[in-house]
């Protein structure tokens, strides 16, 4: 039977973009056309789209080519071909639609078949038109409600594919317990506890995987947690199944759980970043210590800073004995072993012994001296399998594991640092800690043994110039002593005066050189200078009781070569004053004084004695006023000497010489 669109729209394939504008329509499946004509009728004038199929067969062929159709009226006995209840079974594998059956009879058994295929609604045909409207209004609205439940459903379903792929792949270790026990695990838990799935995880109980220090304060979270209270963050070891430990952090707060009370605990693994900082603050007290032990170094010995430097070393690597030695090279190409230094630890609990010398060939030292004749690090971590053991000195304790590292300068081994019977077997970082301060205190003894050398010879260096200035002290003194058993033994009045200038000229030159000793400086003071060299020619011209002399000066230092220059000449021009200012017993008075003028000193010996005419030659002609003249000009200074002709009475003679 073909089939027929009664509504003259056209064949049910027909579709349009706007289809929710359109009335609904419907499929009519119904085998008496008298009846389908009449029932299509009816819903047409009640706006409805309807197209209508005469048999079951029909009816799946119709809805499969035309996706438009919202609800199927469907006739339960259809004659002789497929009935309705099985058309539908075959329309709803395939399709989502409301049905709703018609039947002229009203036994259960049918009205039980169509509810247990889902229908929408089970009419009898002969229940008239109004019931026949409501029917399909309430199937419409009862399909939309479930469309919208599915749509929720799906939404749901997708929300919780989400949820359960963000816990499966969260780079998180995600728990829930339960009454002390883990209900819930995510992989990444459960990979961190070791594991193989979550499944195993659950039920075991939570302390089995806290490491024994921290099972109490979980103890304690856990009360927090029933009380409603969350827990902050905080870092444990965990304990894996095959017994390793990790580091972690997490957090926790009460939640419900399959309608039961919980904790849901966020955790993540933070064992490296833990490792990370302990290396951190290893380096950061490594080079605490290593500073510390360089200004250790600077007021104790080599042996305490050898013996400092051991400990450190097996605080670090957690040793209980520690050594350093020296490896000493004879002219002969020989070596020998220098036992230097144990550490504090290794004298006072184990080395007893009573017949080790101090040092013996390198050939006899046992393995322990590997790394020397290898030139690199070497590790024991199982003693009692090292091959090549010669046996220990009496009262040398048992060595289980043991760890070497040689000091090499040059391509020779010179030292080495060890420490051994470290509980766990040593490590790289052991190593490397060893190696470093082993550097360090090799180092140190360096320039430790620098510093004694120079030391030594400073102080032979101090010996030799304390002997060489009470050698050229006496030298002086003695040509001071010479010159003046000269003067006396001679009758010639020039010969006894020029011995004893040369007598004063060598002693300015000895209190200079005396005044440079007693302040072990370059420079000198010209104030006392002066005094000296004044003090000195009243002691000269100790026959002249009638001439006295005040010498004032200010306080400037002068270097030791332009002050011996500034000395000679004050000496020749008070030597003047006394010689020529003062004959036949004349009383006076000699002034010397000096004082700074800007950048300029000023040097002033003025007498009162007869003066001389400025022309005559006799004087300027003199050794004395010639000496004068060179040291004036060596000093880059300038001289004035005026007396009579010059309108004073006596001598005066201005010497005024640059200050650096």
């Amino acid at each position: 039977m073909d089939l027929k669109n009664d509504s003259g729209e056209g064949h049910a394939s027909e579709e349009d973009d706007s289809r929710t504008a359109l009335p609904k329509k419907i499929l009519l499946v119904e085998d008496e056309a008298i009846i389908a004509l009449a029932e299509a009728a009816c819903l047409k004038r009640k706006g409805y789209s309807v197209i209508t199929a005469p048999s079951g067969e029909k009816a799946i062929e119709v809805v499969h080519k035309d996706p438009s159709i919202d609800l199927i009226l469907m006739d339960i006995d259809l004659g002789s071909g497929m009935d309705g209840t099985e058309a539908a079974k075959k329309i709803l594998e395939n399709h989502d639609l409301p049905i709703i059956f018609l039947s002229a009879h009203n036994e259960g058994e049918i009205a039980d078949r169509t509810f247990q295929i889902g229908s929408y609604g089970y009419i009898l045909k002969n229940a008239g038109e109004t019931v026949l409207l409501a029917s399909l209004r309430m199937a419409f609205r009862l399909y939309d409600t479930h469309k919208k439940q599915q749509e929720t459903e799906k939404r749901l379903f997708n929300l919780q594919m989400s949820y359960n792929s963000i816990l499966r792949h969260a780079p998180v270790s995600i728990l829930i317990v339960q009454n002390g026990n883990y209900t819930y695990a995510n992989p990444y838990a459960a990979s961190l506890l070791g594991y193989a799935s979550p499944e195993e995880l659950v039920g075991t109980p939570v302390l089995e995987t806290i490491d024994p220090a921290y099972r109490q304060s979980i103890v304690e979270r856990i009360h927090t947690i029933q009380h409603g209270i969350g827990n902050p963050p905080m870092r444990m070891k965990i304990l894996r199944k095959d017994g390793t430990s990790l580091w972690t952090e997490s957090v926790s707060i009460p939640m419900e759980f399959q309608e039961g009370p919980g904790a849901l605990v966020i955790g993540r693994d933070i064992t490296a970043t833990v490792a990370m900082e302990e290396k951190l603050k290893r380096e950061a007290d490594l080079h605490a210590e290593r500073l510390a032990l360089v200004e250790y170094s600077f007021s104790h010995t080599l042996q305490e800073i050898l013996q400092k430097t051991i400990d450190l070393v097996c605080g670090f690597t957690e040793s209980p004995i520690g050594f350093c030695h020296f490896i000493t090279e004879h002219s002969d190409g020989s070596q020998r072993i220098d036992l230097m230094a144990w550490s504090t630890a290794t004298l006072e609990r184990y080395c007893k012994i009573t017949e080790l010398s101090a040092h013996y060939p390198f050939p006899q030292a046992g393995v322990w001296a590997d790394c020397a004749r290898l030139k690199r690090p070497v590790i024991h971590n199982d003693f009692s399998k090292v091959l090549g053991k010669k046996g220990y000195p009496p009262g040398h304790p048992d060595i289980l594991r043991e760890l070497t590292v040689p000091i090499i300068r040059s391509g020779t081994c010179i030292a080495i640092l060890g420490v051994g019977n470290k509980t766990s077997p040593y490590t790289e970082e052991d190593l490397e800690i060893t190696a470093r301060f082993a550097d360090l205190a090799w180092e140190i003894v360096q320039r430790k043994n620098t510093e004694l050398d120079l030391h030594r010879s400073e102080q032979e260096q101090r010996t030799l110039l304390l002997e060489l200035r009470h050698r050229i002290k006496n030298s002086l003194n003695q040509i001071i002593s010479l010159t003046s058993l000269q003067e006396d033994g001679q009758k010639d009045q020039a010969a006894r005066e020029a011995l004893r200038d040369i007598r004063n000229r060598v002693s300015v030159l000895a209190g200079l050189y005396e005044s440079l000793y007693e302040t072990g400086s370059h420079m000198v003071c010209l104030d006392r200078l002066i005094q000296r060299v004044c003090c000195s020619l009243v002691q000269a011209f100790s026959l002249m009781e009638n001439v006295h002399i005040d010498c004032q000066s200010e306080s400037v230092e002068m270097k030791a070569k332009e002050a011996s220059a500034f000395g000679l000449i004050l000496n020749e021009l008070v030597t003047n004053a006394f010689k020529h200012g003062f004959p036949q017993g004349r009383e006076g008075r000699i002034e010397v004084s000096f004082k700074r003028e800007g950048e300029k000193g000023v040097l002033t010996v003025q007498d009162d004695g007869v003066g001389f005419n400025e022309d005559e030659s006799v004087r300027t002609g003199a050794f004395g006023f010639e000496l004068i003249k060179a040291l004036v000009f060596q000093l880059d200074a300038t001289l004035q000497v005026r007396s009579r002709a010059s309108g004073l009475s006596g001598t005066r003679a201005v010497v005024t010489l640059p200050l650096a």
